[in-house]
């Protein structure tokens, strides 16, 4: 099993622009709040690489304010499947990124330009296959409006 810190401010957002850069097939992300335009930027680059990206960003704020409106337009009209996270959930607040079914980030932070910048947020990187498999199972239990039927800690 092989795990990484990211420790924001100090690390920038350039570990996940580079997880972005390096993904050859496919990309999930559920995200409470994305805006920050060089990961939109990464994400339709990706894209045009034909790697496959599903986006799951959640739709308001507790107390009701939209959120996500503008990325979720930038990322649909360069074609990039966008879906908000799953209403069974007043709000999802995961953070997470799955790169070629590998590779899984879960973290703490938005993908928004003042959590690259003036927060502390930490984010793990695993490729443990347990671990990977059940963020997609999740995010995938979410996307297609099911029950999430959690493996037990030993999968």
């Amino acid at each position: 099993m092989s795990q990484s810190l990211i420790v924001l401010p100090d690390d920038t957002a350039k570990p996940i622009l580079d997880l972005i850069g390096a993904a050859a097939k496919s990309i999930r992300i559920k995200m409470f709040a994305l805006s920050e335009p060089q990961i939109l930027s990464a994400l339709i680059q990706a894209h045009q690489r034909a790697v496959k990206i599903r986006v799951m960003l959640n739709p308001a704020r507790r107390r009701g304010e939209i959120q996500n409106k503008g990325s979720c337009s930038v990322l649909r009209a360069a074609g990039i499947d966008v879906l908000e996270s799953n209403p069974a959930f007043a709000v999802t607040h995961e953070k997470s990124m799955v790169i070629d079914d590998t590779i899984a980030l879960i973290g703490s932070l938005n993908w928004e330009p003042e959590n690259f910048e003036k927060t502390r947020d930490y984010a793990i990187i695993t490729t443990d296959a347990n671990e990977v498999g059940e963020v997609i199972d999740c995010f995938e239990a979410d996307w297609s409006r099911q029950p999430f039927p959690r493996a037990s800690s030993q999968r």
